[in-house]
């Protein structure tokens, strides 16, 4: 039952991996609006997130060559199939940066216009625009409040307070606000409610973002790790629990799956770690074998932890939280018995060997959670520190011989997508 667990969870990973992969790279049937003249017609790269925001890949035919365009060259581009528009569009994203030009995803289109932007951060950007106002971003997050010499962190809705001004005179609009919450979805209503109930101009039904699907960024972990199994049982009864503990190294790639129609804080983060472990099990206090006596573990796992993961939005630096389950397949179990004289191990084949590593199981279920910080450097790929902690039910599942193992990680992750 343990690898029917282990294969249908790598399987649902598999398949969670390959969709938004495959969206990635894909050319559809759109147009780029140049800045001057007619529009072209051909195929656009459909690309997700901020490489959808920097630049526009567009050739006439599948078999011409590619040509790039940056949003200071043409006025936008879109698809026909799925239908989305993007408008070169001066912005910037906090108080303190200079306005640039990006394509930004147009989701309502009409007196008043909501865009969307996925920023050089990763964050989830959007802003509303009038004809006859300026582009207003719609600020979120949390922020440091002051209150009778206090300083607390607070939610902040400056974007009900923007949208407030910026839909102004529309009742129907205002009853909405002081309860928005910040959501694609509830961004979408209400700037469609003012446009067909204050200006009476009914559009086609809003666009969700590209942020709306499935987004996955890959990367790579490295790390240190420390794992100590509680031995008890066979052979050397007593009723002790025997400690040992083995450090390593832990590698692999990790893969990250966010949506913000889901939540712009929450993500689900899957690794897949090669983890090589040692273990010196000696008899103790009660066992009726020599102190000399001992059993020796050489594994080699494949773990695949699945984490929840919770973003503190905004900042340069995040803290993050997770929490998930864990499971590993061992590829190599060699298990040997013998004593220790002067300093030397000697093993010795024989029933005890073969009883242990009888009991060894092939698959290892836990559970874990994990606290750390992220921010963007080196060329702006999301980096981050984490201290994670894992609890599994051990290498083996014989009634005689009971383990359970506590992993400790100090892990170091990089994306390696832009």
């Amino acid at each position: 039952m343990n690898k029917s667990l282990l294969f249908a969870g790598c399987g649902l990973f598999g398949g969670l991996l390959a969709a938004p992969v495959q969206a990635q790279t894909n050319f559809a049937p759109g147009y780029v609006l140049p800045a001057t003249g007619d529009t072209l017609r051909g195929e656009v790269d459909l690309r997700e997130g901020r490489l959808s925001a920097r630049r526009c890949r567009f050739r006439p035919t599948a078999s011409a060559d590619v040509i790039t365009y940056e949003p200071q060259q043409v006025r936008g581009y879109g698809f026909s199939a799925p239908q989305r528009h993007y408008r070169t569009m001066a912005v910037a994203v906090d108080e303190t940066a200079a306005q640039q030009p990006v394509f930004l995803e147009v989701l309502v289109d009409g007196p008043a216009s909501l865009y969307f932007l996925r920023d050089g951060e990763k964050r989830d950007e959007y802003f509303v625009g009038l004809a006859n106002q300026p582009l207003a971003l719609l600020r979120h997050g949390m922020v440091q409040v002051s209150r009778n010499g206090e300083t607390s962190t607070a939610m902040d809705t400056g974007y009900r307070n923007t949208l407030r001004a910026a839909l102004a005179d529309c009742p129907a609009v205002e009853k909405k606000l002081s309860t928005l919450l910040f959501q694609e979805s509830a961004l979408l209503n209400v700037v469609t409610t003012y446009n067909a109930d204050c200006r009476g101009y009914r559009a086609a039904r809003a666009r969700q973002s590209t942020a709306a699907a499935v987004h996955l960024t890959v990367g790579l972990l490295l790390g240190a790790a420390r794992h100590t199994v509680a031995y008890e049982g066979f052979p050397f009864g007593g009723g002790a629990v025997t400690k040992n503990t083995s450090t390593g190294l832990a590698i692999g790639p990790v893969f990250q799956f966010s949506s913000a129609r889901v939540s712009q804080r929450v993500s689900l983060v899957a690794s897949l770690l090669y983890e090589p472990e040692k273990y010196e099990i000696s008899p103790g206090p009660g066992s009726q074998m020599s102190p000399n006596a001992r059993i020796h573990f050489d594994f080699a796992y494949l773990r695949l932890p699945l984490m929840v993961r919770y973003t503190y939005p905004r900042g340069k630096v995040v803290p993050l939280a997770e929490a998930g389950l864990t499971v590993a397949y061992a590829l190599k179990t060699d298990v040997s018995s013998g004593i220790i004289a002067n300093g030397q191990y000697t093993a010795y084949p024989g029933p005890i060997t073969d009883i242990v590593k009888g009991a060894c199981t092939s698959v290892q279920i836990g559970y874990g959670a994990g606290v750390g910080v992220g921010t963007h450097a080196m060329g702006g790929r999301a980096v981050a520190l984490l201290l994670r902690a894992e609890r599994t039910n051990g290498f083996t599942d014989a009634a005689d011989v009971r383990t359970s193992t506590v992993h400790l990680y100090g892990l170091f992750t990089i994306d390696l997508t832009k």
